[in-house]
């Protein structure tokens, strides 16, 4: 185990980073392959099942954040944390079990065949195991290394998803081949941490409870607070709707890369500081700083080419999803910082004021989503997204503002923004004079708008040349940290 008080935010959160962006592009080309084999009706459907799926495997994922937050702190021995949660998982896929056999009957006319909810029990019983053996080599001071084993994951998930494709399984062989390669690369995550599951003592799971009982619940409104617009999605507008929205939320995915990053790198430092009595405020607001790098720019390419950006990429069939494509941009602009709260109060051993956030937001969402949608099929269920969005991340200043006397929003924000403002105006000019009529066309505007974009930043603020100095070892030239 490593010391987590003294953790480099930055560096772990770069080389996550690096690893979060391989794993956009094998996502990426996976969205790609599947979409042009199975059109936005077949996609949807596997959507769906995935959708259906993460909310089950939340309770195991509860658990597995727990296990990480105990592993964590200072002077903790993993073995028995793994051992427990592991154990829970199983008595938990055992629970999943039965109820599918109980209820086969509605859910073969929800999924739509017998082999898709199959699929469904696979991906919770995998996916779980998974989970648990990774945040534990996450707590163990490794976050950057527990998210290159997703990528491992992403790697062999989608060689085996292409495979069962090939077979001409469809929908159904990319559930198999998510399962089975979410098995191996659990099995190998725990081999790599050189934990040993032991058995726990009632020490352990009285720990794990302690804050299980709040991350389980947290855990399963945030999932149905993001599968819930697929599954609504699918029940007023249709899988083709539900494909719309996945390549546009698959579009802007990489605004979460960063922050992603950083929320998990914090979450670890911050465990073992506050375990060790040690502040955690400055580590707070580093993080907010960047959380949004990614994400501004990318929400000002997704308003200036909302249409073009998924007909080039996806085809003519997902043009429509540009109206989508703005709003899921909107959304990843405040999920991005609200991330770095939601870890801090976790870190702190305050799952119990991430809950009510989350109970707040659902309640919000689900009814609006539902009335919504129904009054505007996608985009309505979209405009409700982004409304409970913001308001969590609102809600969570004030929270912050009540716990540290000050709002957490430093200048890099703002110059971030301006930035991002810069680029957009040029964009904006450019395609003036310019039709987007292809990749040929698409990727200089893209590239050079993300030049400007970083040109502007490092000229106005002397915290983001900082911020590389410190992130990124150099030896030579302006930048020089060695």
């Amino acid at each position: 185990m490593r010391d987590t008080t003294t953790l480099g935010i930055g560096r772990e959160a770069l080389y996550s980073l690096i690893s979060n962006i391989t794993m956009g592009v094998v996502g990426f080309a996976g969205t790609f392959i599947f979409a042009q084999v199975l059109g936005a009706s077949g996609l949807g459907v596997y959507q769906t099942a995935l959708a259906a799926a993460f909310v089950f495997t939340e309770l195991s994922s509860g658990i597995a954040v727990a296990v990480r937050k105990r592993v964590s702190e200072v002077d903790t021995d993993p073995s028995k944390y793994l051992g427990g949660a592991l154990l829970l998982h199983v008595l938990f896929s055992l629970t999943v079990l039965l109820a599918f056999i109980v209820a086969r009957g509605p859910a073969i006319r929800y999924f739509g065949s017998k082999e898709i909810v199959i699929g469904v029990i696979l991906v919770v019983t995998s996916l779980g195991f998974f989970q648990i053996a990774n945040r534990v080599y996450a707590g163990m001071g490794y976050p950057s290394r527990s998210s290159w084993m997703d990528t491992v994951r992403s790697v062999f998930t989608l060689i085996a998803q292409v495979v069962l494709l090939w077979i001409g399984l469809e929908a159904f062989g990319l559930i198999v081949g998510l399962a089975i390669a979410t098995v191996v690369t659990a099995v190998l995550a725990v081999l790599i941490a050189g934990v040993r599951p032991k058995l726990p003592t009632k020490q352990t799971l009285d720990r794990i409870y302690e804050f299980a009982r709040w991350s389980v619940p947290n855990g399963l409104l945030n999932n149905l607070y993001s599968s819930s617009d697929i599954l609504i999605i699918t029940a007023v507008a249709g899988n083709a709707a539900t494909g719309l929205y996945t390549v546009a939320k698959q579009l802007v995915q990489p605004a979460a890369y960063l922050s992603g990053s950083i929320s998990n790198a914090l979450y670890v430092k911050s465990s073992g500081r506050h375990s060790a009595g040690q502040g955690i405020t400055q580590d707070l607001t580093n993080s907010v700083a960047y959380a949004g790098l990614l994400a501004i720019p990318m929400f000002f390419g997704a308003l200036a080419m909302p249409n073009a950006i998924p007909r080039t990429v996806f085809g003519g069939e997902f043009a429509a999803a540009g109206g989508a494509l703005i709003g899921m941009g909107v959304f990843q602009l405040s999920n991005v910082y609200a991330s770095q709260f939601e870890s801090i109060f976790g870190s702190i051993d305050r799952p119990d004021v991430v809950f009510r956030v989350n109970v707040a937001v659902t309640v919000v969402h689900l009814p609006l989503a539902v009335g919504l949608g129904y009054g505007y099929g996608l985009l309505g269920v979209v405009a409700a997204t982004v409304v409970a969005e913001v308001i969590r991340f609102v809600v969570y200043q004030y929270l912050a503002y009540s716990r540290f006397s000050r709002v957490i929003l430093p200048r890099p924000v703002m110059e971030q923004a301006l930035s991002g403002a810069v680029m957009f105006g040029l964009v904006e000019s450019v395609l003036l004079f310019t039709r987007i009529r292809g990749w040929f066309i698409l990727l200089p505007i893209v590239a050079g708008g993300a030049v400007v974009y970083f040109a502007t930043l490092f000229l106005i603020s002397s915290h983001f040349r900082t911020a590389i100095r410190n992130a990124v070892p150099v030896d030579y030239g302006p930048l020089k940290t060695l």
